[in-house]
């Protein structure tokens, strides 16, 4: 059985695709940073949920006021991202908070993928602050018979 799982550049599987990934990467490690204790310090993680529905990936994040439109998915070497960015309000003239517990700036989160997923088959929907991703899985490779003639 095929499972998801959290992409994180420190799995065996990483490879580096741009040089700025090993940069940021060599950076990271000098300081003493891990790849989540940057994500928590620059942004915000929205709450995710995945599973295996009829042979498709469902990825489901929950971004209540974000913009649909300030939302990007794509799918590059088997890796799924979603990235974005929730506004605040930046104007407090006249409000009185005395609670704030809603995380605003950037997102982003991705996801290991199978290999042979097809990207062109990707669909992405945004409804009352979820969005779902629908990833077809791969198909199975099935070995196929070939008849032997006689010359």
């Amino acid at each position: 059985m095929t499972t998801m799982t959290r992409w994180s550049p420190f799995t065996p599987k990483f490879h580096f695709h741009h040089h700025h990934d090993a940069d940021d990467l060599f950076q990271r490690f000098f300081n003493g940073a891990t790849d989540e204790t940057d994500q928590r310090a620059a942004s915000w993680l929205p709450a995710v949920e995945g599973r295996i529905e009829d042979g498709t990936y469902v990825i489901q994040l929950a971004l209540p006021g974000v913009d649909p439109k300030a939302v990007e998915v794509s799918l590059m070497d088997n890796v799924l991202t979603v990235k974005g960015e929730r506004k605040a309000d930046h104007d407090t003239t006249g409000k009185d908070y005395f609670v704030r517990e809603v995380a605003y700036g950037a997102f982003q989160r991705s996801f290991a993928l199978p290999e042979g997923v097809d990207a062109a088959h990707v669909e992405a929907k945004y409804v009352n602050g979820m969005l779902e991703v629908r990833v077809p899985a791969p198909r199975a490779a099935t070995p196929r018979t070939i008849e032997v003639k006689a010359a």
